[in-house]
């Protein structure tokens, strides 16, 4: 295996001139993040704790084991089409009782008048990656104290909560609002706050907010059943700095990013296996390792898929699929897509377990295709595509071994890839 090296020059003024627009562009998000974590600002919030009511995410701190690493997913999302930050939704991976489990919980001081359009688009894609990675659906519910319940269309996606394999699981701090009302009666197990709750259907009351956590905790333990494997050993860091990622992002978003220099700190040891280097240029291939958990890598080096590029990315798609490994697809722009022939990689990826990470705007189809996580980094209007999340590139390799290792449990539990979209009779 051949040890990746860099050109990267510190003293160039491009990497200075990288540095200083990631660090911008940073900036922007971080507020972004503190709008997402005001909810529907200070007074609300005031307003909510004087009640005795904790917020979403103090609740979600509260529910999963404490020391283990927690991605919450589309945290800014709406502020791009102007509304709240985060759309009075927060949606994230966390591990409840040793369990990796997809969280969601509204935030009940954002008054939006209903749900918007973006807090279903994130509802959904929550409950999607649930099903396909057979992860439990923890739900933590309250609507806003003086919304008045509508009548109103069913939310399509809640009928995927019927077929999921794994268990729904719901807490009720108290009233729902038309849009959240059906979902403890779509739950395997609903728990609720006495005497702040109007749930149809509740399993458990609970004696206060804490209580309801616990109880929710104790009930993940009970009701998720699959065995669980070893936690991956201590894995090799990469040779190079993440902090240097800010200046591989170019500030031009439609620039080409090198992709074996976001490879080389991403991956353990910097260690590329590459895979027919002498062919098919239009795409990098090889093996690697994050955080323990082997990969398959394709990335885009910034020309057009041409034929013999698509075989060579078929094809390592297929090993991997052979050797129940993941794919991480690096996304670049594409100067010159003209004689695209990437429609055979398009359909080896939309089969595979993968996961993508855009490097700037624009990036080519072939590598957007299929489902599995999606995130960009913070270059270039990232508003068009449907993202999991926007993350600080230092936090790139965190990131991945995150899903990575939620797709090893998937694969533990029988659900490798595509294939854990078990539909369950109706």
């Amino acid at each position: 295996m051949a040890t990746l090296d860099t050109a990267l020059d510190p003293r160039a003024p491009s990497f200075l001139d990288n540095r200083s627009t990631a660090q911008a562009a940073l900036r922007a998000l971080d507020t972004a993040h503190g709008q997402a974590r005001d909810g529907g600002g200070e007074k609300e919030v005031t307003r909510h704790h004087a009640r005795g009511k904790l917020l979403p995410r103090e609740r979600i701190e509260l529910l999963v084991d404490s020391d283990t690493a927690l991605l919450e997913l589309a945290a800014t999302a709406g502020r791009e089409v102007g509304e709240a930050a985060g759309a009075g939704l927060v949606t994230a991976l966390g591990v409840v009782d040793g369990i990796e489990c997809m969280l969601i919980a509204n935030d009940p001081t954002v008054r939006a008048g209903g749900p918007s359009s973006t807090a279903r688009r994130k509802f959904a894609r929550a409950v999607e990656l649930a099903r396909r990675h057979l992860l439990p659906l923890v739900l933590l519910l309250e609507s806003t104290q003086d919304e008045q319940r509508r009548s109103g269309v069913p939310d399509p996606s809640f009928a995927q909560l019927s077929r999921m394999a794994s268990p729904v699981l719901c807490a009720v701090f108290g009233p729902l609002d038309s849009w959240l009302a059906p979902l403890p009666d779509l739950a395997d197990h609903a728990i609720t706050v006495r005497g702040r709750a109007d749930a149809a259907r509740v399993d458990v009351v609970a004696e206060d907010e804490r209580d309801a956590l616990r109880v929710l905790r104790q009930t993940v333990r009970q009701l998720v059943t699959f065995e669980r494997g070893p936690v991956p050993g201590a894995a090799v860091p990469p040779r190079y700095d993440a902090e240097e990622l800010l200046a591989v992002a170019s500030a031009d978003p439609r620039a080409v990013t090198e992709p074996r220099e976001v490879l080389a700190r991403v991956l353990d040891g910097s260690d590329l296996d590459e895979f027919r280097p002498q062919r098919g240029g239009a795409l990098l291939a090889g093996f690697g390792a994050v955080h323990g958990h082997r990969v398959g890598v394709l990335a885009g080096t910034g020309a057009a898929v041409d034929a013999e590029a698509a075989d060579k990315g078929v094809e390592l798609a297929r090993l991997a699929a052979n050797a129940g490994v993941p794919v991480l697809v690096l996304a670049n722009p594409v100067a010159d897509p003209a004689g695209d022939a990437s429609a055979p990689l398009v359909r080896a990826l939309s089969q595979a377990d993968r996961m993508t990470l855009v490097l700037g705007a624009e990036p080519d189809a072939w590598a957007l295709a299929g489902p599995g996580f999606r995130f960009g980094w913070p270059v270039g209007d990232l508003s068009n595509e449907p993202y999991d999340g926007v993350i600080d590139p230092r936090d790139t390799r965190t990131v991945l071994g995150i899903c990575l290792s939620v797709s090893a449990s998937a694969a533990r539990r029988g659900a490798p890839g595509r294939a854990a979209e078990r539909e369950v009779a109706s």
